[in-house]
């Protein structure tokens, strides 16, 4: 579509966001304070190539061909959901946003959607909510209606350079527990999705799934070595990489089993992969229980995160 904003003597194309539009995005979004990790890689994952991807809710904005800004929205569970936007750094403060946002807006109203989320996404979201030290962002959000409870999401820091991330004596007492550590295979995405669901997590299993994909998969996996336990054998998981690159989970251990120390290993493989890969910081996004990281890997609480809502009825 072309938009013609007469106050800004300019035209505008919206078009769908493709293939010719994941490095600019990629290069504005890390452009963002403390936000500098994504690669086209990962930004291709999470529009294009994913699932909920749909051509009429992640869009572009486009200056006399050039991008100048994207939305990326999808709908799950009855919901509308804006996983990110971003403008062209020196192209801010034009009405490209409201552009972007008026427009998905109005494909949310025509499919009935009454309800939208915006800073996060399910299932495939790249962080917890906005920063709440985007003030232009929160500002924008604030003017065209949206709601927050100020209910704050936070990330926690880990400095994984220059440490000791062995868990092999950990991992010896695991095992004449009756437990071992490996790395996950893509055949255990059914075993895995299972302790998901046991505990109420869908959209973990779907993440998992997501880990399990890469080559190496990212997922570390603890299982009872019993013959008896053969259908529910993966009794915790831990994955890395998928929300962001240097972004750490989800984790989930089954209930009865906290408290062994089998998380505590799971995140140190996580840790390793990053070491040997050369990754010197990562995040624990949306990270609980906080004491649980704090006490294991010395995380400290870094960056947080506000939700925001707005209803269209």
């Amino acid at each position: 579509m072309n938009t013609r904003t007469e106050d800004l003597g300019a035209d505008y194309q919206i078009v769908p966001f493709a293939e010719a539009h994941v490095a600019p995005f990629a290069s504005w979004f890390n452009a963002l304070g403390n936000n500098d990790v994504w690669t086209e890689s990962s930004v291709r994952r999470k529009t294009i190539q994913d699932a909920a991807y749909d051509p009429a809710l992640m869009l572009c904005a486009q200056e006399a061909g050039q991008p100048v800004g994207s939305i990326l929205g999808n709908v799950a569970d009855g919901r509308g959901w804006i996983r990110a936007f971003v403008v062209r750094p020196d192209r801010q403060c034009r009405g490209i946003g409201t552009l972007l946002f008026d427009q998905v807006e109005r494909v949310f109203a025509e499919r009935g959607i009454d309800e939208v989320h915006a800073g996060w996404a399910r299932p495939n979201y790249f962080l917890p909510g906005i920063d709440i030290k985007y003030t232009s962002a929160i500002v924008f959000l604030d003017r065209r209606g949206y709601q927050t409870s100020r209910e704050t999401r936070v990330n926690l820091d880990v400095a994984i350079a220059g440490r000791d991330w062995d868990t092999d004596r950990e991992e010896a007492d695991l095992a004449a527990r009756g437990f071992r550590v490996r790395r996950a295979r893509p055949g255990d995405e059914p075993a895995i999705a299972r302790l998901c669901e046991t505990h109420g997590f869908h959209g973990w299993a779907v993440e998992a799934a997501m880990a399990l994909e890469e080559q190496p998969t990212t997922v570390f996996v603890a299982e009872s070595a019993s013959p008896l336990d053969p259908e529910y054998a993966i009794r915790a998981f831990a994955a890395h990489s998928v929300t962001g690159p240097a972004h750490f989970g989800p984790m989930l251990t089954a209930a009865d089993l906290r408290g062994m120390g089998i998380g505590s290993v799971l995140l140190k493989r996580c840790m390793q992969d990053w070491q040997q890969a050369g990754v010197s910081r990562c995040e624990i996004v949306w990270a609980g229980p906080i004491s649980f990281y704090a006490r294991a890997v010395d995380a400290t609480i870094g960056r947080a995160f506000w939700t925001f809502h707005k209803s269209l009825a």
